[in-house]
């Protein structure tokens, strides 16, 4: 006998109002934290102000890995710097305006329980999957470019 199984799950509307009030807090807390740190100048290392360690890849490799430059993007992205966060790490200032969006949408979803079905499930498509994978590698050989001395 062949078993079906719904997939039709919804959230009941104060279980959509508790995830997106979760998701709003941590959207606040990842931009609190990046206002708190300084950028570098340098372009990457911002994230070592939290005690994480230098970039194993540019130590082992003198290469960026796909993510160096993201914390630095976002501490110039909220400081309203977004030329030289997009210049320092393209896809890391995406990402950062994607997060206010993101916690701006969420709380308003928290406060007012509507959309009564959350905007990004719209967006959660293989054609926006591949787009975002594109522009993240994009902007790793950009980094890789920069890094090497071809950009300013």
């Amino acid at each position: 006998m062949e078993s079906k199984v719904e997939s039709n799950y919804s959230p009941s509307p104060k279980l959509r109002r508790i995830y997106s009030l979760l998701v709003g807090i941590g959207a606040i807390v990842l931009l609190s934290v990046a206002a708190w740190l300084p950028p570098s100048a340098d372009g990457v290392g911002t994230h070592e102000q939290l005690g994480l360690p230098r970039c194993g890849w540019i130590i082992a490799a003198d290469l960026p890995c796909p993510t160096c430059g993201m914390t630095t993007a976002f501490s110039y992205t909220v400081r309203g710097k977004f030329l030289t966060a997009f210049k320092t790490q393209p896809f890391g200032m995406l990402i950062a305006v994607f997060v206010a969006i993101m916690g701006v949408f969420s709380l308003t979803i928290a406060l007012t329980g509507r959309p009564k079905t959350a905007f990004w499930y719209r967006w959660l498509t293989t054609k926006t999957l591949f787009i975002v994978a594109g522009l993240a590698a994009f902007a790793w050989v950009y980094k890789i470019l920069a890094h090497r001395g071809w950009f300013l």
